[in-house]
């Protein structure tokens, strides 16, 4: 599966379904029923709104771990699987953090198009522990159970910091060789964009592989950043008043798209 293929050559804009607190979390309230309606509410109202696809992620899953309880991990495949058959979509899952084993497995099973890897070829340290880069453990995962499924690859990731320095060019060229689709820029921390300069060092060093902008994309300034990028996963900037433990609000997502011209 080719990135540009699957988003016909526009600019793609990703939704974040956010799932609340999965079974074997902190938070987790019993009640499994309500997360999935929640997610389907969230993912019929991006659909509405125009997006080209949408992420499920365990993000109400805080603290996050990087050894997922399989508790956790079997309810995200059952609601991943009812979330596919809800809408048509292009669909990602990112299930945090950096948990490509259950990524590739459940978006394997599911019939997702692509993951979301966080450390795909950088090693991070974070609130979460020390996240070592994926690369090695995905490709050899991929090549026992082989799918036409995308690998969309976080670079400086937000919410970490590299345990050794490594530049930016260095981290992309070793992305392209652990067969990522996309490459994503964020900014510091969930909400935070990344700077423009980031963003054109990220497209100098891509060359033809896609960049995407990974957090602090609104309708202020969406327009100018994808003069640039090749697409944006939004969060914040859809929910209401622009909360991330909000729920979407499709007016939010139109204004978006609207701001692209789309």
């Amino acid at each position: 599966m080719d990135f540009q293929t699957v988003f016909q050559g526009k600019k793609a804009v990703i939704g974040m379904v956010h799932l609340r607190a999965l079974p074997g979390t902190p938070h987790y309230d019993g009640d499994m029923e309500g997360i999935y309606r929640a997610a389907a509410e969230d993912l019929h109202a991006l659909e509405r709104g125009g997006v080209d696809a949408a992420i499920v992620e365990n993000f109400g899953d805080v603290p996050y771990s990087i050894e997922n309880e399989i508790a956790t991990l079997t309810a995200m495949a059952v609601l991943a699987g009812r979330l596919r058959q809800e809408s048509g979509l292009v669909l990602g899952l990112n299930v945090q953090f950096n948990d490509t084993a259950a990524e590739w497995s459940i978006a394997h099973a599911a019939g997702y198009d692509f993951i979301r890897v966080e450390a795909l070829v950088e090693n991070r340290v974070g609130p979460q522990g020390i996240t070592l880069a994926a690369g090695p453990s995905l490709l050899r995962r991929k090549a026992r159970y082989p799918a036409k499924t995308m690998i969309f690859a976080d670079i400086q990731v937000k919410h970490t910091y590299p345990l050794a320095e490594q530049p930016m060019d260095f981290s992309i060229e070793a992305a392209k060789e652990a067969e990522a689709s996309a490459i994503i820029i964020t900014g510091i921390a969930t909400g935070h964009n990344p700077t423009l300069e980031d963003v054109r060092e990220a497209k100098r060093a891509a060359g033809a592989l896609p960049v995407l902008l990974g957090s602090g994309i609104s309708a202020q300034n969406g327009a100018e950043f994808l003069q640039i990028a090749d697409g944006a996963i939004v969060g914040s900037s859809f929910k209401r008043d622009g909360n991330v433990w909000n729920p979407i609000e499709e007016s939010r997502v139109r204004r978006f798209m609207e701001a692209l011209g789309r």
